[in-house]
């Protein structure tokens, strides 16, 4: 099973990620696969394909994490790479609420190393995909997509609550990829 441990987004910053969706999705000369709105999430490890019989150790160790809820804010837009000349990613900035998701991300990294998965190699970069860049036509259209960004650099998306953990499958089908909870972890006590 192919899988991945993340922090779900809620309705309202749902919604207002595919408003900004479609600020991106009329642009001619470049081609853009959106991710699904009701699909995007926080990822805090990808773990790959993953053996049925570890299943039930990861959930273990998920149940194990010790953290209180909190906020995250979501403002900004911007994309990975950022120094180079080809766009790959265009994502959502988590602006508040940063040191929380960190503490939290290396309380799943580090219990999903001792299990065996490979550490980080890049370290946790706290953003939201909202889509990925598979062609720019020309030098002029790659200069209107940064444009575009930066004119979303400051965009407020919203607040919300981080309370669970989910470990997630990714089933890879001809339209996208679809997402099923396989165990959510409740922060706090309790």
């Amino acid at each position: 099973m192919r899988a991945f441990i993340a922090v779900d987004l809620s309705e309202d910053i749902r919604k207002k990620v595919e408003e900004v969706e479609r600020y991106f999705s009329d642009d001619t000369g470049v081609g853009l696969k959106l991710v699904d709105p009701g699909q995007v999430h926080q990822t805090l490890k990808f773990l790959g394909n993953v053996p049925e019989e570890l299943v039930e150790p990861i959930k273990r160790e998920l149940e194990g994490i010790d953290q209180e809820p909190f906020d995250i804010v979501l403002r900004g837009a911007g994309y990975f790479p950022p120094r180079g000349r080809q766009i790959r990613v265009v994502w959502l900035r988590i602006a508040g609420g940063v040191e929380e998701l960190n503490a939290l991300q290396e309380q799943v990294e580090t219990r999903m190393v001792a299990l065996g998965f490979p550490a980080e190699k890049h370290g946790f970069s706290p953003h939201i995909t909202i889509c990925r860049v598979k062609r720019i036509e020309s030098e002029a259209v790659r200069r209107r997509l940064l444009r575009k960004i930066a004119e979303l650099s400051d965009v407020e998306l919203g607040e919300m609550r981080v309370d669970a953990v989910k470990l997630k499958r990714s089933r890879l089908t001809p339209r996208g990829p679809i997402y099923d909870d396989i165990y959510v972890k409740k922060l706090g006590k309790g």
